[in-house]
């Protein structure tokens, strides 16, 4: 068979592939999606509410994120693990993170702007930059950028998004490669002075992560239908839960690869045995959650942040509510303008089946 159309066979068993849902990742992306925003709320919250903030080695909030990067990894190679066409699937990755990041940062510009009676309120337009190309977030930590919506997760996967080409074409031609890459990025990363960020959002940090989503779908098998391996994630992460070992960032990062390995296999276990619409619709909003909900956040606990921990419960309550309800309203307004007819001229242009 000739090659060029042996990768095109390839390329249509990954968008065949692609058209069934993986149970397992829309439940953990549902229950993380609910779980961050919990977390986030703690983090601002009046009072003692570390059950709820942290674990012995880490944070809830570096758990969910580790977890996140997992997923990303997972659903990206189990769309793209043979062969890729560049220009689609930057597109789709383009269309999957920055539609939707776009109106949601106009809407809170614009209202920053009002009431500030200023367009360019932190300074020079150029700043807008980062934002459009979707690094403010990230950048934020040492450029004053006009950073609004989201959270340096954006930045981080989009910088992941753009190299994934090159970690597959790795591991397709030695796997070990990247292996050696992340164990010299370690040692750079607590040997050196070279990053001035922080571990928890290196980028090392967060390519591992996601590889390790990678992996997972690569290896599934022994990683996510091994009973042992179900008992040990459980058993790794009750210990790094209950009992205080280290601060050193791969341990941390084992929490939350334990936490999807149980969380993976819990989804696809309650959704073959039951249909439940509110995890999949969590999960169609999810990234509308992770875009809206500090704000949201900001908003309730501006209004009202006791110490009580029973009040902190009915406000958590609301939070959630007005979160879902302004997740599903930017939901709706995203997908009518991916629906429209430039998004499907340019579906129709960066498509493999011209």
């Amino acid at each position: 068979m000739e090659k060029g159309k042996l990768q095109i066979e390839i390329r249509n068993i990954n968008q065949n592939k692609s058209k069934k849902k993986l149970k397992g990742i829309i439940f953990i992306r549902a229950c993380c999606s609910i779980g961050i925003l919990i977390f986030h709320y703690f983090s601002h919250a009046k009072g003692n509410f570390k059950l709820l903030y942290r674990t012995a080695n880490s944070t809830w909030g570096f758990i969910f994120s580790t977890t996140f990067f997992c997923i990303s990894g997972s659903v990206v190679y189990y769309n793209y693990s043979n062969t890729i066409s560049i220009k689609n699937f930057y597109y789709k990755r383009w269309k999957s993170i920055f539609p939707s990041y776009y109106i949601c940062f106009c809407f809170f510009f614009l209202i920053k702007a009002f009431s500030k009676h200023k367009l360019f309120y932190k300074g020079h337009w150029s700043k807008l930059i980062f934002t459009l190309i979707g690094l403010d977030g990230y950048l934020c930590y040492r450029i004053d950028t006009y950073f609004t919506v989201g959270e340096w997760f954006i930045g981080a996967i989009i910088i992941i998004y753009i190299l994934y080409p090159l970690i597959l074409w790795m591991m397709n031609k030695n796997i070990f490669i990247i292996h050696l890459l992340i164990i010299i990025g370690y040692y750079i990363m607590y040997q050196t002075n070279f990053f001035i960020i922080i571990k928890d959002i290196n980028i090392i940090t967060c390519i591992n992560s996601f590889y390790f989503g990678v992996l997972l779908i690569k290896y599934k098998k022994t990683f996510i239908d091994n009973f042992y391996v179900k008992i040990i994630s459980l058993f790794l992460f009750l210990l790094l839960y209950s009992i205080k070992i280290s601060k050193f960032i791969l341990l941390c990062q084992i929490q939350g690869f334990s936490l999807f390995i149980i969380l993976v296999n819990l989804g696809r276990y309650i959704l073959s045995k039951r249909k439940l619409k509110i995890i999949n619709y969590i999960n169609d909003i999810s990234y509308s959650i992770f875009l809206y909900h500090h704000h949201v956040i900001f908003y309730i606990l501006r209004k009202k942040n006791p110490t009580e921990w029973y009040l902190h419960i009915i406000l958590l309550g609301i939070t959630i509510i007005l979160t879902l309800i302004c997740s599903s309203i930017h939901y709706i307004i995203v997908n009518s303008a991916i629906n429209s007819f430039i998004f499907r001229k340019s579906d129709s242009f960066f498509s493999d089946n011209k």
